[in-house]
């Protein structure tokens, strides 16, 4: 049987073991957003190369292949990215696979960026254009469907301001 003098001692220690236990909790680099999307990105890479049923070879031809595929899904209306943007997208072409293999995670950064401030910018542009109103005497016809970028950016400054450029 233990003394009652153990127990003040087994009480402390108790809560200082709980005490530090739950100090370091949420402050591990597990944590941290960026290095949480690195682990699901590799753990998704090593799941397509190995635990896949049709296991997926990870090289430039498929970094090339997700960007595509990223880039049509994030704003496949064509928008709100600018075709400048899309080409400097390209630098990310031959590093996709290179960030599912550990390298620092650099493109979904990067393109989040810019789309986040195209995407402000597309807004603000919309918020003019439907704080005025509409002239239904005039004929007018507008079509998203296969525009290119510029030309969308183009087509709404003109209908906002009255004048091309």
């Amino acid at each position: 049987m233990m003394s009652k003098k153990f127990i003040p001692v087994l009480l402390v220690l108790t809560a200082a073991s709980l005490f530090l236990a739950f100090q370091t909790q949420g402050r591990a680099d597990h944590d941290n957003p960026k290095s949480k999307y690195t682990r699901i990105l590799r753990n998704v890479g090593l799941l397509l190369e190995q635990g896949h049923y049709s296991p997926k070879k990870i090289d430039d031809s498929f970094s090339k292949e997700v960007l595509k595929k990223f880039i049509g899904d994030l704003d496949n209306d064509r928008n709100i990215l600018l075709q400048g943007d899309l080409e400097d997208f390209k630098k990310y072409d031959n590093k996709i696979d290179d960030e599912i293999h550990g390298a620092e995670l650099v493109s979904f950064y990067g393109i989040n960026e810019v789309y986040l401030k195209r995407l402000n910018e597309t807004s603000v542009l919309y918020k003019d254009i439907l704080a005025k109103p509409f002239d239904f005497q005039k004929k007018r016809t507008f079509s998203l469907t296969g525009r290119n970028w510029q030309t969308l950016r183009a087509k709404l400054k003109e209908r906002k301001y009255g004048e091309s450029g």
